[in-house]
C-alpha cells in the first residue's frame, strides 16, 4: 500500500498536479485572468498578500510546458484598498509577452515560491473560448414547455378574464422566471434594459463577426440570428395596438408555477391617482397602457431591436415588414406620449439614450429624415447633460440639473448610443458628439485612477438617497432603488463597450487609446477571475464559479455561459468589499446579490467581446 501511494504521488507529480504550489499557508495568491490574454493587449496580474508579508522585487513568466523563462520584471506595490479586508496588493505588468503559448508566473513571498495558475496568450481568446457558451446560455433561458403554454394565454393582473399571447422571450434571471423589459420603474433613474437589450446586442454581435469574414464564425452567426429573432418575435407579440409593449410577465409565488403567471402593471402615470396623472385624459389611451413601457422602461431598446431585425434577408416567425411596422408605430406613439408611461411624468437621461438608439436603428432601416432628426434631438439632449460640479468635471447628469448618472447595469450606454449615432450624424453634430464622448471617457479614466486601485476597477460618481455625492467602487446600498443593489458585471461590460467604440473612433490618439485599452482589459479581467476573490463570473469557465443557492437550495443552479451578478460593497460596511455570502452565513435573502445570473450581464458581455480585438 505504501509503495502504491508513493507511485501515485510520482504519477501526479509528473502529470503536473503538484507542480504548482499555488498559494501559501496564509492564502497569498497570484491573481490572473483565468482564460488568459491577447497577444498585443495589456497583460496584468495582481499578487494578493497580507500586512507584514515580504514580497521579492522580481517576477518571472515561464513557458508552462518547458519551464523556460521568457520574461523577468519588477513587482510594484499598490498597497491596501480602503477597508478591503486586510489585503495588500502588488501588481505585475507582463505586456511584453506576446508570443501565443501557455504560461505561468513565478514570484516569491516570505522567501517561498508562489506560482500562478497557467494561462494562455492567444488571438481571438474570448470569442474562441466563451462566445459559444454565452449563446447557449440565452437558449437555456428561453421560456419553454409549460411556461410557453401558459404565456400563450396569460391573464392580466387586475383583469384575469382578459388574456394576451406573450409566449417567447427569456426568463430574467436564475431565480426569476418572470420576463421583464425593464424593472425599477419607481426608482426613476435606474431602469436597466433587460429582455429588450438582448436581441439588439445579438444583432450587433452578428454584424461584428460578419465584418471579420472568418469561416470559423459561420455557425456562431447562425445561432446568434436564431436567438435574436426569437427575441424580436417576442417584442411583436407583447405589443398591443395603440400603445407600447407589455413590460412584465411576472412569475409570482415561491413555486413559480406556470399557471400563476400574469401580465403585471407598470408603475407609470396611468396607474397613479395623484399628481401629474390628474392631467391625463386616460380615455385617449387603451386600457393596456397601464401595463406598457416608456422609452426608458424597455420600449426604446425593443424598438431598436425590431428595426434592426427588419433589415435582414431572413426573419423569424413574423415577416420583416411586421417588425418594422411595430417599431415605427410604437416610436410614433411614444414621441407624443412617452411621459405618461414614466413613473413621474418626466423624461430623463435613460429616455434619451434608449430613444436615441431606437431612432438611429429606424433611420438605418428606412433612411427617413424624421428618424435622423429625432436622433439628432436626443443626441443633443445627451450632450447638454454633460455636467460639472465642485467635485468632478464632465460626468453625465441623470436629470435636468446636475444629479450624477450612475447605473448598475447600463453605465456605458450613454456613450454607446452616441457612438452609434455618430455613424449617421452630419459634420457639425459629429464634432459635438466626439467632443462630448472624449470628455466623458476622460472623466471615467480619471475617477478610476484617483485612489489606490490595483485591479483598475471602474469607479463611479454616485449619490445616495440623502443627496450625498461621492466617488465609489460600487453603487450605494441606500438609493431610490429601495434595497435593490447587486454585483455590477453588466455595468463593467457596458463600459468596456463604450471604451472600445471610443477607442475605434479616436484611433489616431495613441495615448488616449492606450489608456482606454488598459481600462477595457481591467474590466474584462475582473469578470474573468482577476479580482480579489479569484472567481470567474462566467459559469463553466475558469475557476471558483459562484454557485447560486436560493435560501440554501440548489434548484436554481446557474447555467454554463451565464454571468453572475458579481462583487459588491461590503454587506455591513460600504467601504469594504463582499462576495458570495450565503443564506447560511447571513440568515437573509442576499445570495442573489452576488451569485445569481441575470440577462444583462451576458448581453453586455457578448457585445463587448465582439468589438474587443
Amino acid at each position: 500500500m505504501k509503495k502504491l501511494s508513493v507511485l501515485l504521488m510520482l504519477i501526479l507529480l509528473v502529470s503536473g498536479t503538484f507542480a504548482h504550489p499555488l498559494q501559501s499557508e496564509k492564502g497569498n495568491k497570484i491573481l490572473i485572468n483565468h482564460l488568459g490574454y491577447y497577444p498585443e493587449g495589456p497583460k496584468k496580474a495582481v499578487i494578493s498578500t497580507q500586512e507584514g508579508d515580504q514580497v521579492a522585487d522580481k517576477f518571472t513568466v515561464k513557458n508552462y510546458e518547458t519551464k523556460e523563462e521568457v520574461l523577468t520584471g519588477k513587482i510594484n506595490k499598490s498597497g491596501g484598498v480602503k477597508e478591503w479586508k486586510n489585503w495588500v496588493f502588488w501588481t505585475i505588468d507582463f505586456s511584453e509577452v506576446k508570443k501565443e503559448n501557455k504560461y505561468y508566473i513565478e514570484a516569491k513571498v516570505n522567501g517561498n515560491k508562489l506560482l500562478s495558475h497557467p494561462f494562455k496568450v492567444k488571438s481571438n481568446l474570448l470569442a474562441r473560448y466563451t462566445l459559444s457558451d454565452v449563446i447557449y446560455y440565452f437558449k437555456s433561458e428561453r421560456a419553454v414547455g409549460q411556461f410557453k403554454k401558459a404565456d400563450s394565454k396569460v391573464p392580466f393582473e387586475d383583469n384575469p378574464e382578459k388574456t394576451a399571447d406573450c409566449h417567447g422571450g427569456w426568463m430574467d434571471a436564475t431565480g426569476d422566471y418572470g420576463k421583464h423589459l425593464s424593472h425599477l420603474n419607481s426608482a426613476t433613474y435606474f431602469n436597466p434594459q433587460q429582455i429588450s437589450l438582448v436581441p439588439w446586442s445579438l444583432f450587433n454581435v452578428y454584424e461584428e463577426l460578419d465584418k471579420r469574414e472568418l469561416d470559423r464564425y459561420t455557425q456562431y452567426k447562425e445561432r446568434l440570428l436564431d436567438e435574436a429573432f426569437h427575441g424580436a418575435d417576442y417584442m411583436v407579440r407583447i405589443h398591443p395596438e395603440g400603445s407600447s409593449f407589455y413590460q412584465h410577465v411576472s412569475a409570482p409565488g415561491d413555486e413559480k408555477k406556470p399557471e400563476d403567471r400574469v401580465v403585471s402593471k407598470l408603475n407609470n402615470q396611468f396607474t397613479q391617482e395623484s399628481g401629474q396623472s390628474q392631467d391625463i385624459d386616460k380615455d385617449k389611451f387603451p386600457e393596456d397602457a397601464k401595463y406598457c413601457s416608456s422609452f426608458r422602461s424597455g420600449a426604446g431598446l425593443s424598438i431598436a431591436s425590431l428595426a434592426r431585425a427588419s433589415t435582414f434577408e431572413i426573419s423569424g416567425k413574423f415577416e420583416n415588414e411586421k417588425y418594422l411596422k411595430v417599431a415605427q408605430d410604437v416610436f410614433a406613439h411614444l414621441q407624443k406620449y412617452n411621459e405618461y408611461y414614466t413613473n413621474n411624468g418626466k423624461e430623463n437621461i435613460i429616455d434619451d439614450y434608449t430613444a436615441l438608439l431606437a431612432a438611429v436603428e429606424l433611420y438605418k432601416a428606412t433612411e427617413k429624415d424624421q428618424y435622423k432628426n429625432a436622433a439628432t434631438k436626443r443626441a443633443q439632449n445627451l450632450i447638454d447633460r454633460l455636467e460639472s460640479d465642485e467635485n468632478y468635471k464632465n460626468y453625465w447628469a441623470a436629470n435636468d440639473k446636475d444629479r450624477p448618472f450612475f447605473h448598475a447595469a447600463d453605465a456605458g450606454m450613454v456613450v454607446v448610443s452616441l457612438m452609434h449615432y455618430i455613424e449617421i450624424a452630419d459634420d457639425k453634430m459629429e464634432k459635438k458628439v466626439s467632443s462630448a464622448v472624449k470628455k466623458s471617457m476622460q472623466h471615467e479614466l480619471k475617477i478610476t485612477s484617483e485612489v489606490t486601485n490595483p485591479f483598475g476597477y471602474a469607479r463611479q460618481y454616485v449619490q445616495n438617497i440623502d443627496g450625498e455625492r461621492y466617488s465609489s467602487f460600487f453603487i450605494p446600498h441606500d438609493t431610490e432603488t429601495q434595497g435593490w443593489w447587486q454585483g455590477e458585471n453588466a455595468r463593467l461590460s457596458s463600459l468596456v463597450s463604450a471604451a472600445k467604440l471610443t477607442a475605434r473612433y479616436f484611433k489616431d490618439d495613441k495615448e488616449f487609446c492606450n489608456k482606454l485599452e488598459r481600462y477595457i482589459n481591467n474590466q474584462l479581467n475582473w469578470i474573468l477571475g482577476l479580482n480579489p476573490f479569484d472567481t470567474c463570473m462566467l459559469n463553466g469557465t475558469g475557476r471558483n464559479n459562484p454557485e447560486y443557492l436560493f435560501y440554501s437550495s440548489w434548484e436554481y443552479t446557474n447555467c454554463p455561459g451565464g454571468i453572475s451578478n458579481g462583487i459588491t460593497a461590503g454587506l455591513n460596511n460600504q467601504d469594504d468589499i463582499d462576495f458570495h455570502l450565503t443564506y447560511a452565513e447571513t440568515g437573509e435573502d442576499n445570495d442573489w446579490r452576488w451569485a445569481e445570473q441575470w440577462l444583462p450581464h451576458s448581453a453586455w458581455y457578448i457585445y463587448a467581446i465582439s468589438i474587443t480585438y
